[in-house]
């Protein structure tokens, strides 16, 4: 990945004095210095992408990034033989190379080479810099040979290393459910809740709640599972179960469908650039920005292209250094996202990802591009009325407007989290710039440990039409809490931690 270096004057420039920033696609941005082919792949243009890292192979200092991407690109095509002579190259020019030990696995178990599979699976988990994932896949891969106990030291592992990857939980349940643990199956798949409300977990929930006869519960599970996910194969097994017991609404949990937007919420005012100071007590430790950058239209969706940016504070680098941006591509009736790219820089983690909500299907795809430029693939069901952890501050703004509360649905690292935002209906009193104004108050609690460790319950003080701007917010986090406050006009035009 090419090193990010851009000049305070050039970010100063294209962000601050800029009244509308025009990008042709949500990766064509100065915020991020990709490549051609990192690009194409994290638009989803494949054979693009493919073509590229192909060149890249003889021109770089590690080759065995851009074939292992190749043979990645090919895997995903289900083109195993094209996978390996690529893996291959990838290997000779680093035996020790994580991430192409786990795709020369998970490429000779699709050939059926099982004693060849699992030996480069545990070889992967010795050097893969996130050992979750292989373990993941060796534990999947044993379960799918019905090893049961082997497959459960692997996965506990996975979930032991990193207990927010979920894709580990669902498998565990189900195994205690195959050998008649049931009480283990339902603690391990709760816990997995905690961090994710993903389909397989809460489907699992039910299934494992009816054989204990905990029909109850079981209702519950069912209720949400077939809100979140009607799209989901199995939805129409637990709708039918619901209906046998007169169940006809599945809303649970105060979940319930968004109102219908039309043009009258296209509210976004075009070229609004707000600087925010971000505060813990009296010391201020980061900046946020936020951009209305653009209308476009998105695959038939009439849009907005916003940008949240996250800068901390030099000074207190010893302690966290944040420098991230965000670019969102939302509905403009009804402030969803559609598009969400990341371009991560928190201590040290180096992400680009994009994510793509096809909400027609049901459907949550992640592309990224980790710190050494490998790329990585994840998809998930995804629940209905799902928004992004950023963009949700524009989503509030929609709330606002319509004065209404919303139990949220919002993803976090790939991981779908639940957010209280609640329409106070009260106005208090909040100086802005010198000046006392009078604006509307929401309250809310985040479920989820958020970016730089937002959590727990937060207010938030928005003007009223015809933009219903946030002016500030305060948030629990991991020590304390912090405030957020709109920047004086002479603090926005300095800008002094952006890069």
């Amino acid at each position: 990945m090419k090193k990010f270096a851009l000049s305070n004057l050039l970010i100063t420039s294209i962000l601050l004095f800029s009244p509308v920033i025009l990008f042709s696609s949500i990766v064509e941005t100065p915020l991020a210095n990709l490549t051609k082919a990192q690009k194409s792949w994290l638009l989803n243009n494949r054979e693009e992408a493919k073509k590229l890292y192909i060149k890249e192979i003889n021109s770089s200092e590690y080759k065995e990034v851009p074939a292992y991407n190749v043979s990645f690109l090919y895997f995903l095509d289900g083109k195993y033989m094209d996978a390996d002579r690529y893996i291959k190259v990838s290997l000779k020019n680093n035996r020790k190379y994580g991430p192409a030990l786990l795709l020369k696995g998970m490429i000779e178990y699709k050939r059926r080479n099982l004693k060849n599979s699992f030996k480069y699976l545990k070889e992967a988990i010795k050097h893969h810099p996130m050992p979750e994932i292989p373990e993941y896949y060796f534990g999947l891969y044993l379960y799918e040979r019905k090893k049961y106990e082997q497959s459960l030291d692997y996965l506990e592992d996975a979930i032991s290393d990193n207990k927010k990857y979920t894709l580990p939980y669902p498998i565990i349940g189900d195994i205690y459910i195959k050998q008649g643990k049931y009480n283990e199956a339902i603690k391990i798949l709760e816990k997995g809740l905690k961090y994710s409300h993903d389909a397989e977990i809460l489907l699992l929930l039910g299934d494992v709640n009816i054989k204990i006869e905990n029909y109850k519960e079981a209702r519950k599970y069912y209720q949400l599972f077939a809100y979140l996910f009607p799209n989901h194969p199995e939805a129409a097994r637990t709708i039918k179960w619901l209906q046998e017991r007169d169940i006809a609404n599945p809303y649970t949990h105060d979940f319930y469908p968004i109102p219908y937007g039309d043009s009258s919420s296209r509210f976004l005012p075009v070229g609004e650039n707000v600087l925010y100071n971000v505060y813990w007590g009296p010391i201020k430790v980061g900046e946020l920005h936020t951009v209305i950058a653009e209308t476009l239209n998105f695959k038939g969706h009439d849009s907005y292209k916003v940008i949240f940016s996250l800068d901390s504070n030099p000074a207190l680098e010893f302690i966290a250094s944040l420098h991230s941006d965000y670019i969102t591509i939302i509905d403009q009736n009804t402030k969803q996202v559609l598009q969400h790219f990341l371009h991560i820089r928190e201590n040290k983690i180096i992400d680009e990802k994009v994510y793509d909500f096809y909400r027609e299907e049901g459907k949550f795809v992640c592309r990224a591009v980790r710190e050494d430029g490998h790329i990585e693939y994840l998809e998930k069901h995804l629940p209905d009325n799902t928004i992004d952890g950023t963009s949700i501050l524009f989503y509030s703004r929609q709330l606002v407007k319509e004065q209404r509360n919303e139990r949220v649905m919002t993803i976090i690292d790939e991981n779908f989290v639940i957010s209280d935002i609640v329409f106070e209906n009260k106005k208090e009193p909040v100086i802005c710039r010198g000046k006392e104004e009078q604006v509307q108050l929401i309250s809310g609690e985040n479920y989820y440990k958020g970016i730089v460790g937002f959590t727990g319950r937060f207010r938030g003080w928005f003007r009223e039409a015809p933009t219903f701007l946030p002016i500030k917010s305060d948030f629990e986090i991991w020590v304390g809490r912090i405030s957020i406050r709109m920047a004086s006009e002479e603090e926005q035009k300095l800008h002094k931690y952006s890069r």
